[in-house]
């Protein structure tokens, strides 16, 4: 009985994650280091089109600084889901640990190459940017505000105690939902702003943010 008890995890930590902790967080103080004004930036961007249009042009002053977050983003993303899947004790293709994180941050990765590789095919064939430059830059800018907002999360989530976890997951899944719906008519308004025909949209989001996502679902079995 003593020895089934401590079998029992009390949580979902696993040695290997303290290391994406702590990328992240060298990450956010080299970029809050050399980057002042980025956080800050970021932010307003987020919710201000004007902002958004502005950091668009000034991108590439600061590549290190976007990389960064677009890589913390992969990491914290992926592993919530890892997370999940642990939790409900889902094994994808009867992988588990560290292995199936390293899936899982590959098919978020390839589902975002998906999307940018749709998006340079969608302006050949449309022969323009009908805004999809600016929404390109709206999926990446949405994604690295995800990423810092489920930082915490995710620290909950790998070492809180199971019994009382289900709440931080209900939160945690309640906001990638929202930030995502956001992100998405944020694109669509500036869709419309440009003149793109609604039969366009329809293609864009069928092809940018359904097929990638489903893609990937399929590749790991879930």
């Amino acid at each position: 009985m003593n020895e089934a008890i401590l079998r029992t995890p009390v949580n979902l930590s696993e040695d290997w994650m303290i290391l994406v902790f702590l990328f992240v967080l060298v990450s956010l103080a080299y970029t809050r280091r050399l980057y002042p004004a980025r956080l800050a930036r970021l932010w307003k961007s987020t919710w201000n089109v004007r902002a958004l249009r502005q950091a668009i042009r000034e991108e590439p002053n600061t590549p290190r600084a976007s990389l960064l977050f677009n890589v913390s983003f992969y990491l914290i993303f992926s592993l919530v889901l890892f997370l999940l899947i642990k939790y409900s004790g889902i094994k994808p293709l009867g992988y588990s640990g560290l292995l199936l994180y390293i899936v899982l941050l590959v098919c978020v990765a390839v589902i975002y190459l998906i999307k940018t590789v749709g998006i340079r095919l969608v302006q050949m064939m449309a022969d323009g940017d009908f805004g999809l430059t600016e929404y390109e830059y709206n999926v990446f800018l949405v994604n690295r505000m995800i990423g810092l907002a489920l930082f915490p999360f995710a620290l909950l989530l790998a070492y809180y105690p199971l019994s009382n976890i289900q709440p931080i997951f209900n939160i945690a899944i309640g906001l990638i939902i929202l930030m995502v719906i956001y992100r998405m008519v944020r694109g669509l308004l500036n869709a419309l702003s440009q003149g793109v025909p609604p039969f366009y949209i329809l293609f864009y989001i069928c092809t940018l943010e359904i097929l990638p996502l489903a893609v990937c679902i399929k590749a790991i079995g879930l």
